[in-house]
């Protein structure tokens, strides 16, 4: 599921509607970084921000797609918050001054890099919400800090664009040669107006301070920038949705865009919220409700699932299921989906005793392989089940691990240590059930099954590292191919599952001290068909 799926999924705001080119260029204004990761546990003012791709703002989504020149779907317009009086005399509040505060602020804040797991819950108002959406929604969700993967209870994301967020280090650090490089991430014509640039940028800046945790040195240097846009203006005396009191740079309404906040605390300059609106009036741009979606609570946590804090760095082993994760997300991405459960399977496998050819239906009710030269099938409903060696040998069926979409039935945990303690109850033949054996040799089932053929879910990867006692190591394996092991402190079963370095797909598991592994899979008509 990509972004734009998530959004549509998980946020309940104004409707937008956007072209593939404006979407790209919305995401050209975002991430990646490094694999590098935090230590630190970090103040509350720099961990306001966090890339969650089900629920992007409106104001930064609605911008981005006001600046690359879409018609937007609304709703009827409702009376925005009141603008609050501004004081007068030499007490007023400028942008430059706020945008000085607020850099000042964010170079006090500790460096949070790319794969540190965030645990953040927001709440999001709408003036006017959707049919059967309550008005506040409050929401808890995970990210990494770079916004590279995201989760919800029930579904994954991730961050499709990461080409700016990985050239931060080397973006201006003049405010107006920032403001003239974001613009131009959306207008890189020197035709564009003044009004679309302000637009362009302004969106950009609220989408990064938004998405991800920045380095303070680039958070500073955004909010610096803000303080030249031309058009910006400072409300000095706000509330937000939480009722925390707030400052806020504003981008007034245009032709291009509609009112457009970001919201900083009063005290400390600390990134709260952002907002858009546009003013019942009675123009023609007085049709967006009045929108805030401000940040509550954000916490480092060791994973996603996990609310407990946690400011250790992550584990090799959790490093490498992000990068499976990863290597998952861009293989659907790709267009590899779940195959229909008769769709039979190839796969070539690799062991102690030479290679051997398996042919299964995806969903195991089937499988062929030779036994002394002969081609031999058996169903798994058949007398001949209990003398065949089966692929996928202990664990849950195919219908819970990919259970029908409209279908109500049984499924696997979404939460890493609820899927483990699920897992663990199958028997596997194993006797360290406390070190969750089982739930070892059922990974190795469903990987060697499922992992590459569009089915396998994020969540087994991630349970993967929370196994106790994992440790990662590189290997070189019986096919000499360059491999990293979750290996596992377990007397018997399953004590390793391997990826491969490269492309981080599975690669095979080390059962009593011998290896499996995957050589070859592919779809084909049926057994015995080679691809």
């Amino acid at each position: 599921m990509n972004e734009m799926d998530l959004l549509t999924r998980f946020r309940a705001e104004v409707p937008l509607g956007a072209s593939p080119h404006a979407e790209e260029l919305f995401r050209a204004g975002i991430h990646d970084h490094s694999t590098e990761r935090p230590v630190v546990p970090p103040p509350r003012n720099l961990l306001a921000r966090i890339r969650m791709p089900w629920r992007l703002t409106i104001a930064a989504g609605l911008a981005a797609g006001l600046a690359a020149g879409l018609l937007i779907a609304v709703q009827p317009s409702s009376p925005p918050r009141p603008t609050a009086v501004q004081p007068s005399g030499p007490s007023v509040m400028t942008a430059k001054l706020l945008a000085d505060r607020a850099a000042t602020a964010a170079l006090t804040g500790p460096t949070v890099p790319a794969g540190q797991w965030v645990y953040q819950r927001t709440v999001t108002y709408q003036a006017s919400p959707p049919a059967g959406v309550p008005a506040r929604l409050t929401q808890g969700s995970w990210s990494t800090a770079d916004g590279s993967l995201s989760y919800m209870p029930g579904s994954w994301g991730y961050g499709a664009d990461h080409a700016l967020y990985g050239k931060l280090g080397s973006l201006p650090r003049n405010p107006i040669a920032l403001d003239r490089y974001l613009a131009n991430l959306s207008y890189p014509n020197a035709n564009a107006t003044q009004t679309n640039k302000d637009v362009a940028d302004f969106s950009t800046i609220e989408q990064l301070l938004a998405s991800a945790i920045l380095p303070p040195s680039v958070d500073a240097a955004l909010y610096r920038a803000l303080g030249d846009i031309p058009a910006i203006e400072v409300k000095s005396h706000i509330t937000d949705v939480d009722g925390r009191a707030g400052v806020a740079f504003v981008l007034p309404e245009t032709s291009q865009s509609a009112n457009l906040e970001i919201i900083l605390d009063a005290s400390d300059y600390s990134y709260l919220a952002q907002a858009a609106w546009e003013p019942s009036d009675g123009s023609p741009n007085s049709a967006i409700p009045f929108t805030e979606t401000a940040v509550l609570t954000t916490t480092l946590v060791s994973g996603p699932g996990s609310v407990q804090a946690d400011s250790a760095p992550p584990s090799p082993a959790e490093l490498t299921a992000e990068k499976a994760a990863m290597a998952l997300l861009n293989n659907q991405k790709a267009g590899l989906g779940v195959p229909d459960p008769s769709q039979w399977i190839y796969r070539k496998l690799g062991t102690s005793g030479g290679t051997q050819e398996v042919w299964a239906r995806a969903d195991d009710t089937e499988q062929g392989s030779y036994v002394n030269g002969t081609l031999v099938t058996c169903v798994r409903s058949a007398s001949c089940a209990s003398g065949t060696r089966w692929l996928m040998s202990a664990g849950p069926a195919f219908a819970v691990v990919d259970p029908p979409m409209r279908e109500p039935g049984p499924s696997l945990p979404y939460d890493p240590q609820p899927l483990l303690d699920k897992l663990n109850t199958y028997r596997t033949g194993c006797t360290d059930t406390a070190g969750y054996c089982n739930a070892a040799g059922v990974f190795a089932n469903m990987l060697i099954g499922y992992a590459d053929v569009g089915i396998s879910s994020l969540t087994w990867y991630f349970s993967l590292a929370d196994l106790p006692g994992v440790t990662v190591k590189d290997i070189t394996d019986a096919a000499g191919r360059a491999d990293v092991e979750f290996s596992f402190p377990l007397t018997g079963g399953v004590t390793g599952i391997l990826f491969d370095a490269t492309t981080y797909q599975f690669a095979g598991y080390l059962k009593s001290g011998g290896q499996t592994l995957l050589l070859q899979q592919a779809n084909v008509s049926g057994p015995g068909v080679l691809p």
